[in-house]
């Protein structure tokens, strides 16, 4: 009767800790449960947005293809984008690499993103770069009587109009000063200043819109000068055509759209040496052609200011004429 005792207590013991093991069990294999459900639909994510960031990749490889293209992506869930200098990211996947001269916003959350590819011809063809923004990014570009014309072409002539893919409006310098007040109501990225306003003007905007900043824009006949004003910083730059003009309008800082330039320029040197070549080349086949000038132009060319960027294309640009012009071969 005793051993019988002494088992029932050991059995009443147990009982406890059998519970207890049964609880702990069941709340680890709970938590691997969540754990694993938890990492599955992460990698998922990391891998829908890696095929995203190919997707957009390969949309604008092929979009290289034409001189003058544009395009909307449509995405059937709101995606995060981060662009930075050569580089993407897709909500949270790893950053990929870009193959394309882009500029735009650093960061972009919609469903639609709008993409304007244009080939830069400076004479010849550099490359195309892209211009990216999406809807909820507005720009407001202000005119006075001697840029109107300019401003309205880029809604009007075929030949320099934005996209109206992109989210811009166009108002008067006059139109702008009296309904500041009323502009508040609205979400505004950036004021691009086609005149001149009071630096009194100017503190006022960037008062009165703290999300927004300006751009400063002195347009000479295609190129000209740059300046990015924000609450914190002024930096200057430049652009030496049309669409780099319209490039900077839409990137995110002065540092961000001059990395992007950079790699324009780099490839510019790049296709420099290449048509040196191609000159001596050709001044073996054809005699009393001017193909030793052209090398000349295109080995001393220098990207380091605006005026000698000028100075390059107007030079080649002419000894180009007067190959085209004789029995000579055109470079390009």
């Amino acid at each position: 009767m005793r051993c019988n005792l002494i088992k029932s207590k050991k059995g009443d013991i147990s009982q406890p800790f059998i519970f207890i093991f049964a609880i702990v069990a069941g709340a680890l294999i709970l938590t691997f449960l969540l754990w694993f459900a938890r990492g599955h639909v992460r990698i998922e994510s990391l891998k829908s947005s890696q095929e995203a960031a190919f997707y957009f990749d390969e949309t604008l490889t092929l979009l290289s293809a034409g001189e003058d293209v544009y395009k909307s992506i449509d995405n059937p869930l709101k995606r995060k984008y981060e662009i930075s200098c050569g580089t993407l990211k897709v909500e949270e996947g790893k950053p990929a690499k870009l193959n394309s001269i882009v500029f735009s916003p650093k960061q972009l959350s919609a469903n639609k993103l709008s993409i304007y590819s244009k080939s830069i011809l400076f004479p010849f063809k550099i490359a195309n770069i892209y211009i990216i923004s999406d809807p909820s990014k507005r720009y407001l570009f202000v005119y006075d009587e001697r840029t109107k014309d300019l401003v309205e072409s880029f809604k009007k002539d075929i030949r320099v109009k934005l996209p109206e893919i992109f989210n811009f409006q166009l108002i008067s310098k006059q139109n702008l000063i009296s309904t500041l007040n009323e502009l508040t109501k609205q979400q505004i990225t950036r004021f691009v200043l086609f005149t001149q306003l009071s630096q009194q003007d100017i503190n006022k905007i960037l008062q009165k819109f703290p999300n927004s900043d300006i751009l400063l824009i002195d347009y000479q006949d295609g190129s000209g000068n740059l300046k990015f004003i924000s609450k914190t910083s002024t930096a200057d730059s430049n652009f030496f055509s049309l669409h780099m003009l319209f490039a900077a309008i839409f990137s995110q800082d002065q540092n961000t759209y001059e990395c992007s330039k950079a790699q324009l320029l780099n490839k510019l040197k790049l296709l420099s040496k290449f048509y040196s070549q191609k000159a001596s080349l050709l001044n073996s086949a054809f005699t009393n052609c001017p193909y030793p000038q052209a090398s000349g132009v295109l080995n001393s060319i220098d990207i380091s200011t605006l005026e000698s960027l000028k100075s390059f294309k107007i030079s080649l640009e002419e000894v180009n004429n007067i190959l085209a012009g004789g029995n000579c071969a055109p470079l390009y």
